[in-house]
C-alpha cells in the first residue's frame, strides 16, 4: 500500500458522511434518468435530481474496460476543448482531466504517460491532490485509482505506463473519505468531475454542473463522494472541476453543461491540456 500524505488535508474518517440523507439516496434511485446506448457494453445517463436541499444536474457514463481502450491524452503548453480531443483521437468518450495554470495550460498535478513526465505536482496542489489514477497495459484495461502522494511518484513511474494525479480521493475500498477541511474548495458546491470503478471493474466517469442556480447548483467534495458511492463506486477520484468539467461521446456529444459561456447549454466548454480518453474495440 502507498504512502499517503494529505498536506494540509486532515482525514477523519472513511465509513460515513452526515450531511446526506435517506431521502438523497431515495431521490439518486428514483432518478428519471435518460439512458443511451453507446454500443460495446457502454451507456451514458443524464438526470435532473433534487438532492441536498438544491437542484442537481448529473451525467454518467459507464462501460466495461475489456471492450473499450483507455488513456490518457496529454497536450504540451497549449489546451483544446474536450469533446475536440476527444474526436480527434477517434475516441469514443472523453472527459476533463487533471489540474492546470489556466494561463500557461501547464499541468500543475504529476502527470506521467508512455515514459514521460508530462506535469509535476506543485506544493499549492498538496491541499487537494493526493490520488492517482493510473493504467498498467497500453490498452488501458487495468485502471486502478489509489491515494498517492509526492514521493510516490518514482514507484508509479516504475509500475505504470500512465498516471495523472488529482484529488481528493472520494471512494477508498467502497467507503467514502471524509475530509476535515474549511477551505472553499471543499466546502463550495461548484462543478466537479469525477472517475472510478465498480466492483466488477465497470469504468465510469461522472459530472455534476454547477453554478446555475435552480437548475444545476453543484456538490461540495462531500456531496460528490455521495454521489460516487450511490453509483455504486468502491474507487473514486475527483478530477478538475469548474469551468473544466466536461464529459463528451461520440454519439451523444457533450453530455453535461459546461460553465465557461456561463449558459446552461452544452456549449460552454473550456479548453484544457489533458484528458481521459476512451476508445472502443473495434
Amino acid at each position: 500500500m502507498m504512502r499517503f500524505f494529505l498536506g494540509a488535508l486532515a482525514l477523519l474518517s472513511v465509513f460515513s458522511m452526515q450531511a446526506q440523507t435517506p431521502a438523497d439516496s431515495a431521490a439518486l434511485a428514483s432518478a428519471a434518468w435518460q439512458i443511451a446506448d453507446l454500443g460495446n457494453g457502454a451507456e451514458s445517463r443524464y438526470a435532473q435530481v433534487d438532492l441536498f436541499d438544491s437542484r442537481q444536474s448529473i451525467a454518467v457514463v459507464s462501460y466495461p474496460p475489456r471492450r473499450f481502450k483507455t488513456r490518457i491524452l496529454c497536450l504540451e503548453r497549449r489546451a483544446e476543448i474536450t469533446s475536440k480531443l476527444g474526436s480527434g483521437a477517434d475516441a469514443d468518450i472523453a472527459v476533463n482531466g487533471g489540474y492546470f495554470n489556466v494561463k500557461t495550460f501547464e499541468p500543475v498535478t504529476f502527470v506521467w504517460n508512455e515514459g514521460r513526465i508530462m506535469g509535476r505536482t506543485t506544493p499549492e496542489e498538496l491541499m487537494r491532490t493526493n490520488g492517482v489514477v493510473a493504467f498498467k497495459d497500453r490498452k488501458g484495461r487495468r485502471m486502478e485509482i489509489f491515494r498517492c502522494d509526492t514521493a510516490d511518484y518514482d514507484q508509479v513511474m516504475r509500475r505504470y505506463r500512465s498516471a495523472l494525479a488529482a484529488g481528493p480521493v472520494l471512494v477508498a475500498d467502497g467507503r467514502v473519505v471524509v475530509y476535515d477541511s474549511e477551505d472553499p474548495f471543499y466546502t463550495g458546491r461548484n462543478p466537479r468531475t469525477l472517475i472510478g470503478k465498480r466492483a466488477d471493474g465497470t469504468v465510469v466517469m461522472a459530472v455534476i454542473d454547477g453554478r446555475f442556480k435552480g437548475q444545476a447548483d453543484g456538490v461540495t467534495i462531500a456531496e460528490e463522494a455521495f454521489i460516487a458511492r450511490q453509483l455504486g463506486l468502491v474507487e473514486a477520484l475527483n478530477l478538475d472541476g469548474g469551468g473544466s468539467s466536461t464529459l463528451w461521446t461520440s454519439r451523444e456529444g457533450v453530455l453535461n453543461h459546461p460553465y465557461d459561456n456561463h449558459r446552461f447549454d452544452h456549449a460552454g466548454e473550456r479548453g484544457v491540456p489533458n484528458c481521459i480518453v476512451a476508445t472502443g474495440i473495434r
